[in-house]
């Protein structure tokens, strides 16, 4: 494995484990060393990977590093609190601007495993990322009743374990949907 998708390996699990790294290590470091933690994260993802090359990658660095930022800034444990509805929506953000490009973000994600996209699953595709943005929507909004609502181990939780429950059921969901869907459209050709 080289250096670079041993950062890119460990950038991700840091990210998913987020709610308990903050569960666990909010009393001993503190809000502001794990805002800037976060926000070099962020960074370093987007560098890594060469997203600054992505202007849909800039709602998310604004989002996410505009809260990560104020996180630091006031010491505040509540604004931490906010990084997955942040997430959700910046997420929710690209499959909604990429509706409004010819290719959409489901049918760039088939694209990177398909030699080539069917033109016919293309439709299939711009309204699975339509969808795509509502349910991270949803999982937003839930996330920002947790973070304003509800304690710090409801928080964790939820953003830490039932959104990935939420998010993977609506893909096995999805997945089961779109094996008859396909079948479907086999059978009237």
């Amino acid at each position: 494995m080289t250096i670079k998708k041993f950062i890119f390996a460990l950038i991700a699990v840091v990210t998913v484990a987020y709610p308990f790294i903050v569960y666990f290590s909010l009393n001993k470091f503190g809000p502001s060393l794990l805002a800037l933690v976060l926000f070099l994260i962020l960074i370093a993802r987007v560098i890594i990977r060469g997203e600054y090359k992505r202007p849909e990658q800039y709602v998310q660095l604004l989002l996410v590093g505009g809260l990560c930022v104020l996180a630091a800034w006031f010491d505040s444990e509540e604004l931490l609190r906010y990084y997955p509805v942040m997430m959700n929506l910046a997420f929710a953000g690209f499959f909604a601007i990429s509706l409004s490009t010819e290719t959409s973000l489901v049918e760039r994600f088939a694209e990177m495993f398909m030699d080539e996209v069917p033109a016919e699953g293309r439709p299939y595709m711009r309204k699975l990322s339509m969808v795509w943005a509502v349910i991270l929507t949803i999982n937003a909004s839930i996330a920002f009743y947790t973070a304003c609502c509800l304690s710090l181990k409801s928080w964790t939780l939820y953003n830490g374990f039932l959104a990935y429950i939420f998010l993977g059921g609506f893909m096995l969901f999805e997945y089961g949907y779109r094996q008859i869907h396909i079948k479907k459209t086999e059978g009237k050709q």
